[in-house]
């Protein structure tokens, strides 16, 4: 045989092996794409059902806190990080209290992601512990490190070290939680300028304390799994007294800011008759959807008596 059709030979052969290999990593892009793509999908299901319940309560209104508290509209990247960093703090939180309270969820909320058979406590537990180190780096790199560690703390305190079973230290961490929240917001919201926290400085203890006498509120939706668990919340320990006492402070808060800040009269009556009907609807409407509603509700009282300060500054509604 010549050396001709030995070449023609080794030549079909090498085109062969490379028709081969491009099939094989054709075939191995693809079937790595769909897992990537289904790995990917499975994972912005879960993180969206593991925040989905605390989106309106948190991220809305710790977001519009910060925007409040810039002397400035902040722009579109500096919303992006905000949002960003609000929402993964609140994922490391659900995720830190969701592997603890499995039993629970089934009951009052089976959507989330571990009784819904998205993800494993394991894979829950590894997420919560890689979501400490990125939260406080994107904390430094975002300058506000101070209230990143404040919320990772009062976090570990209140999931791995079970101050959550009792109503003031559960109250309390929640406190402490939200108002990190904010003053981390604002921090990325201002981008390295003065915010109306600093200005006014008195707000984070006034929120601290509005928070810790009235967060209970979001107790009344969960009073049966709460039960189930063994927590000691406001609602379980007085059923029919906590009402009565949230109906109370709503109003003593609602008239005692109202005046603190100088509200105008029609400020001042709308935020005084809205904190009424609010606590009047807690006192009176009592299942669970309608405890689910008065929460909403409460979340938007809450964030209107936390920012009122940053409104006066902004003359929105004040003389």
């Amino acid at each position: 045989m010549s050396l001709s059709v030995f070449h023609r030979h080794g030549k079909d052969l090498e085109a062969q092996l490379l028709s081969f290999a491009t099939f094989a990593v054709r075939d191995a892009f693809i079937d790595i794409s769909q897992h990537f793509s289904t790995f990917s999908s499975n994972a912005i299901r879960a993180g969206y059902a593991f925040t989905l319940s605390d989106m309106k309560t948190i991220v809305i209104p710790v977001t519009c806190y910060g925007v409040l508290s810039s002397p400035r509209m902040p722009e579109l990247h500096t919303m992006l990080r905000l949002v960003t960093w609000v929402w993964l703090f609140l994922l490391q939180f659900c995720a830190a209290n969701q592997m603890y309270n499995t039993k629970e969820d089934s009951i009052n909320k089976p959507y989330r992601p571990i009784p819904a058979g998205l993800m494993t406590v394991t894979s829950a537990y590894a997420l919560r512990w890689t979501l400490v180190l990125l939260c406080l780096y994107l904390s430094w790199n975002n300058g506000v490190l101070l209230p990143g560690i404040s919320l990772t703390l009062a976090f570990i305190a209140y999931n791995e070290g079970g101050l959550d079973s009792r109503w003031y230290s559960k109250s309390l961490l929640n406190a402490i939680g939200i108002v990190s929240w904010d003053v981390g917001s604002a921090g990325i919201a201002s981008a390295g300028h003065l915010n109306l926290t600093e200005k006014f400085s008195i707000t984070p203890f006034l929120s601290v304390a509005i928070i810790w006498t009235t967060i209970h509120v979001q107790d009344f939706r969960d009073e049966v799994g709460d039960r189930v668990q063994g927590r000691i919340t406001l609602p379980t320990l007085l059923p029919e007294a906590s009402r009565h006492i949230t109906f109370f402070l709503i109003n003593a808060w609602s008239i005692g800011l109202g005046q603190y800040w100088g509200l105008s009269s029609i400020a001042y009556a709308l935020f005084v008759s809205f904190g009424f009907y609010l606590s009047l609807r807690i006192l009176l409407q009592r299942t669970e959807g309608e405890d689910k509603v008065s929460l909403r509700l409460y979340m938007l009282w809450l964030t209107i008596a936390r920012t009122l300060p940053f409104l006066r500054a902004h003359q929105a509604i004040f003389r």
